[in-house]
């Protein structure tokens, strides 16, 4: 008997583990607000929810009033999802900010200072979502989602080191002033765009033609970023 219940507790152990493998949510750095998502369930024969070959999968978020410190919902638009994994040739991944997030349906972008404790979520169809092609709603800490308390540009020491501009969902955030030059480059090397823009504690929108991995130059600062 002893051996039976060791054979199904480790069952049970590699069941646990590669049911959370295929999916992990890991906020980097801590507390920071920034969640990397990286998914691949082609073991499973993408069981857990299959986008087809290339599509981005959407990823629709919301808060409800007991998981987060406002005590309000927070809606995403179901037909206008902004979240979104892409395909790196390993992995769908992409990144979510609950900094500047904006829940597009009901209460906007979260204010800084609002703790929050949970986050749900489901994978559906991009930009679209469709009732007929998508997973059921999920728990974020499930998969790896820890607690944060969010922040902005306004509320952040812009003197500080630990403050270096970022881009996230498509906007650049920067503590630096007034007039910035732009570059976007791929990792090739090859100019995707060039522009000027006055910063502002709202981001600056990059506008870019097509999803990837990219480097961006700041006037001397260098940002690499997954868009």
């Amino acid at each position: 008997m002893k051996k039976l219940y060791s054979f199904f507790a480790t069952i049970f152990t590699v069941v646990a583990f590669y049911s959370q493998a295929l999916l992990s949510i890991v906020q980097t750095p801590a507390n920071s607000g920034i969640y990397t998502i990286t998914y691949n369930d082609s073991a499973n024969g993408w069981a857990f929810y299959n986008p087809g070959v290339g599509n981005p999968i959407g990823v629709y978020l919301w808060l409800n009033g007991a998981d987060n410190s406002t005590g309000s919902p927070f809606n995403d638009n179901f037909s206008n999802i902004t979240a979104q994994l892409t395909w790196d040739g390993t992995n769908y991944s992409g990144t979510i900010d609950l900094n500047t997030h904006n829940f597009n349906k009901t209460g906007g972008v979260l204010p800084a200072g609002t703790t929050v404790t949970e986050l749900h979520f489901l994978f559906t169809e991009f930009p679209r979502g469709k009732n007929t092609h998508q997973t059921t709603n999920k728990l974020a800490s499930a998969y790896g989602f820890t607690s944060t308390t969010t922040s902005s540009l306004s509320t952040i020491d812009i003197n500080s080191s630990k403050f270096k501009s970022f881009v996230s969902e498509g906007r650049l955030y920067t503590p630096k002033k007034g007039i910035v030059n732009i570059q976007v480059m791929d990792f090739s090397g090859r100019v995707i765009k060039t522009f000027t823009a006055n910063s502002s504690v709202n981001g600056i929108e990059l506008n870019l033609p097509k999803k990837g991995n990219f480097i961006l130059k700041l006037d001397n600062e260098i940002v690499k970023f997954k868009y």
